[in-house]
């Protein structure tokens, strides 16, 4: 694992918990909101933990930037690919306007190239900039990066558009001319993810799951979740929860603690559902170990980052306690005006994701 590189005049360095302060200040000031949304200290707080996060999972990620004649951060630059992303991802920032016109941002993402290219193994990168983002854009044109116009940014970055850096090959002057749309280095995600949290991994359901859940829909305590249902409707709720991936971007995945299967979280969407519903369920002897609130925020994360989700309920009847108090657990509230699939259901509006479409971009 590299976690320290070296320019002519930086030096690029894997965070640490300290930066989180300069980091959630660069969210916080004017000069952010000259190129992007500003963004209150807990969002930040949590996007910087994912930072973190990415280097123990991948073993590399972005690196703070700093120059090598004086002590300060100047940004985070580097690769990243997160898993709701099709391909690797370089991005850029300078966290403030002192440091923009310098030609520090140029400087650290040709080392944070060359480190993706060389160490990393990676033979093409793409950075998502929004388009009216003037910095950004001037950024990547001088590092000879181009608009790919068959790539798609996530559905969480409406209005960026995907800029393709160089290949390897053609900075070594090669000639190559490659097609717009390259070979990525690994191949696409499978529609429904594998999440983690720090207890619990969230997958996409298996065929061996379908029994224990039909028994779970057919006992006597999902008569709150509109049950018992017979086997043969237990198994056209269990495949619309797998189909509502390939058509939506989101759908059912089966909760796992320690490789036993212990419930279910999924986002839907149906016919007799107003709008898209988060919900939940664990199976017998797993209450009160705060597993479905673990796994409703994580699959919430996903919706809002890769599904452009800006808004999510949960459905419920007015005596399910424990599903009400789950709920309020995630930071939801009842909406007593939003429309409801059944008249006696409870509505409640979950927190709308944290507003910054961009992970990053060059500032």
């Amino acid at each position: 694992m590299i976690e320290r590189l070296t320019s002519d005049r930086l030096t690029l360095r894997r965070p640490t918990a300290e930066d989180a302060a300069a980091y959630i200040a660069y969210y916080a000031s004017d000069w952010r909101a000259t190129h992007g949304p500003v963004m209150q200290a807990p969002g930040a707080r949590q996007r910087f933990q994912r930072i973190l996060g990415h280097w123990e999972k991948a073993g590399y990620g972005r690196f703070v930037v700093e120059r090598t004649d004086q002590p300060g951060a100047l940004g985070l630059v580097g690769p990243h690919w997160p898993d709701s992303y099709p391909e690797p991802e370089l991005t850029g920032q300078l966290w403030t306007r002192d440091a923009v016109g310098n030609g520090f941002g140029f400087e650290a993402v040709s080392a944070a190239r060359e480190h993706a290219y060389g160490a990393l193994g990676w033979t093409t990168a793409v950075t998502y900039i929004h388009s009216e983002n003037v910095h950004a854009v001037r950024m990547a044109r001088a590092l000879g990066a181009r608009i790919d116009p068959n790539v798609h940014a996530p559905a969480a970055l409406d209005g960026h558009d995907a800029w393709r850096h160089p290949s390897p090959e053609e900075l070594a002057g090669a000639g190559v001319h490659a097609p717009v749309r390259r070979k990525i280095a690994r191949p696409r995600k499978p529609a429904a993810p594998t999440l983690r949290t720090p207890r619990l991994t969230l997958r996409p359901p298996r065929i061996e799951d379908f029994e224990p859940y039909a028994a779970y829909r057919a006992s006597d305590r999902v008569r709150q979740l509109h049950g018992p249902i017979s086997r043969e409707t237990a198994w056209a709720w269990f495949t619309n929860d797998i189909a509502q991936w390939s058509l939506f971007g989101y759908g059912g995945l089966m909760i796992e603690r320690r490789g036993r299967t212990v419930g279910q979280v999924a986002i839907t969407s149906g016919l007799h559902l107003p709008e898209p519903e988060l919900n939940w369920f664990l199976y017998d002897g797993n209450q009160g170990q705060g597993y479905a609130t673990e796994a409703a925020e994580a699959l919430r994360q996903f919706a809002y980052e890769s599904a452009g989700m800006e808004t999510l309920v949960s459905y419920c009847a007015p005596d399910n306690d424990l599903y009400i108090a789950v709920a309020e657990r995630l930071g939801a509230t009842r909406d007593d005006i939003a429309p409801r699939p059944f008249e006696h259901s409870l509505v409640f509006r979950h927190p709308a994701p944290d507003g910054d479409g961009s992970p990053e971009a060059y500032a």
